[in-house]
């Protein structure tokens, strides 16, 4: 689990990097041919790790309900995001991998109920979980590079 750790410590620093080095404006811009933008695919990506590590453990999430409303998946951007929610995101993509280092040391994840993603992936564990938040990452990460381009 410690290679998925650092793995995913270094996507949410990928993360991060776009939320400070681009505008607010820029951020919030779905350009033509796109139905979302940086700040969600990042916010989704975040969204999307708790509630397949921590939700299908039967724990609950270390974000909030209104953020799972906004991002899970088959959603998309309804309005503009303030800096104050960049920035919390931001502090999100960090206390929540830091907590989940902890969260993988005690027996939390015990309880996983299995689930078939939307590309047919079969997570039965945490074990088999964690490598697909990875991937999910990769795809989110491909469109924030595909996004910045055009913003």
């Amino acid at each position: 689990m410690e290679e998925h750790l650092s793995i995913l410590s270094h996507n949410r620093a990928l993360y991060s990097r776009f939320l400070n080095h681009f505008s607010l404006e820029q951020l919030n811009t779905i350009p033509k041919g796109f139905n979302n933008n940086i700040i969600w695919n990042v916010a989704h990506a975040l969204v999307t790790q708790q509630l397949i590590m921590y939700e299908l453990s039967g724990v609950t999430p270390l974000v909030s309900q209104e953020w799972i409303d906004s991002y899970k998946k088959g959603t998309k951007p309804e309005t503009d995001v303030s800096q104050e929610h960049v920035d919390q995101i931001d502090k999100a993509l960090f206390s929540s991998l830091y907590q989940l280092k902890e969260d993988l040391g005690s027996d939390l994840f015990k309880n996983f109920k299995p689930y078939a993603t939307s590309t047919k992936m079969e997570l039965k564990s945490i074990e088999t979980a964690f490598p697909f938040i990875l991937f999910h990452d990769g795809i989110h990460i491909g469109s924030v590079l595909a996004l910045a381009k055009l913003v």
